[in-house]
Formats: structure tokens, sequence, C-alpha cells
């Protein structure tokens, strides 16, 4: 993985006809100074984002840029669809049956997957701000 710091934040850019290069895992630095600052240089607040582009950016799938298909894009950049729809599997399993050896496995699967979920959606709408 590759961190890069910005000046600016960062969002999402077209990079094809199918893909969007988008920034993720963003940090936020405040009173930062760059190392080739002149001197003098104000420090100000700066964003790191982490991804495996050398930029610290992350290619997705994205059809256009609409905030469904970005959003998807994310999950998609995190679990793939076969996984989702195990992941689920699971929790439908879990749900109907309580007492199965796996359920709270099953659970906390869930948990995680809707964690990453609700970051993608946060994630996609700050871009939309």
């Amino acid at each position: 993985m590759n961190r890069k710091i910005y000046l600016e934040r960062m969002t999402f850019s077209r990079y094809d006809g199918g893909r969007c290069l988008v920034y993720l895992n963003e940090e936020k630095i405040e009173n930062h100074v760059p190392a080739d600052a002149p001197e003098g240089f104000k420090p100000v607040t700066a964003y790191a984002y982490t991804g495996p582009e050398d930029d610290g950016g992350t290619l997705i799938e994205a059809a256009d840029d609409s905030r469904d298909s970005l959003i998807n894009g994310v999950i998609r950049s995190r679990y793939s669809q076969t996984e989702e729809d195990a992941i689920k599997t699971h929790q439908i399993l879990a749900l109907t049956n309580p007492g199965h050896d796996k359920a709270a496995d099953y659970a906390s699967e869930w948990a995680r997957f809707n964690i990453e979920r609700e970051d993608a959606i946060k994630t996609v709408d700050s871009w939309f701000e």
C-alpha cells in the first residue's frame, strides 16, 4: 500500500470508461508542513490517503459517476460480489438457525461487513458535499 499526503481533499476522477480513481482511508493532518516547503511556510491542514496506486489512490469499477455506482465500487474494492453473497447467506443462516455452530461467527462477519458498507457510503457522500 502507498500513502500520499495532499494539501487538499481528494475525491474521485474518471480513470477510463469503466473505472474511477478514488482516494480512500482519509487521514486529516493538522498543522502539516511539507518536507520540501520553503522557509516560512505556514502549517496547513493536509490529507493523507492510502491505496495500492502510487499516488495513494485506489482504482474501482464504476460504470458512471453516480453515488450508487461509486458506493458499489468502493465496496467491491473490499469485498468481491461472491464474498458479499456468502456473508449475506451466512447472516440468513444465523438468523434462521441461531443455534448453528457458527452463528456467532456469522453475526460478527455481518457486523464487520456493515461497518465497511457504512464507511463506503460516508466516504462517497463526502465527495458530493
